[in-house]
């Protein structure tokens, strides 16, 4: 019986919280095939916070200016995020925690992920306070949570009552 690699396996399965999970673990493993899988991955992924992950692994095989290349790309789909998605707290907390833009930005100061942390930065600061600091995610990825969950509940419930009572 044939072993599949870490990197095999990630596109062998179906369920996205085993892929996220795997893949966090492959950006700290840095696989050989790693330039091409994680391009692979940016391509394969809808969820900004994946595709951001996996450029985090690109970059570490790829030059500044490749990297610059599909982070434009991931700047398009981030600007157009707010369409589709107004309050897309949840995806944002993760792009900007130590995990993913502090950590690109510590590790490659490339002109292409400050201006994606200025746009990011931007929308964020647009959406309403109740979205805002719920949770994070420390170096490792892990989900670290800043406001107890009953406390989000109730403010997101008051936050809906009060834009449907106007």
């Amino acid at each position: 019986m044939v072993e599949l690699s870490a990197t095999e396996i990630y596109f062998e399965t179906k369920d996205i919280a085993k892929r996220n999970a795997l893949l966090k673990q492959l950006v700290f493993d840095l696989p050989e095939d790693g330039k091409d899988f994680f391009l692979k991955v940016y391509k394969k992924e809808r969820y900004l916070d994946m595709r951001l992950t996996a450029i985090r692994g690109y970059a570490a095989f790829a030059s500044e200016e490749e990297v610059a290349v599909i982070i434009k790309k991931m700047l398009d789909i981030l600007k157009k995020r707010p369409e589709s998605t107004p309050y897309n707290y949840q995806e944002y907390e993760v792009l900007r925690s130590a995990f993913l833009m502090r950590y690109l930005l510590e590790n490659y100061p490339y002109d292409c992920f400050k201006e994606f942390h200025e746009q990011l930065e931007e929308q964020y600061d647009a959406m309403p306070e109740v979205f805002k600091g719920i949770f994070t995610c420390n170096e490792k990825g892990e989900h670290v949570q800043l406001i107890p969950p009953a406390v989000v509940q109730r403010k997101m419930e008051e936050f809906r009552r009060e834009i449907s009572s106007k």
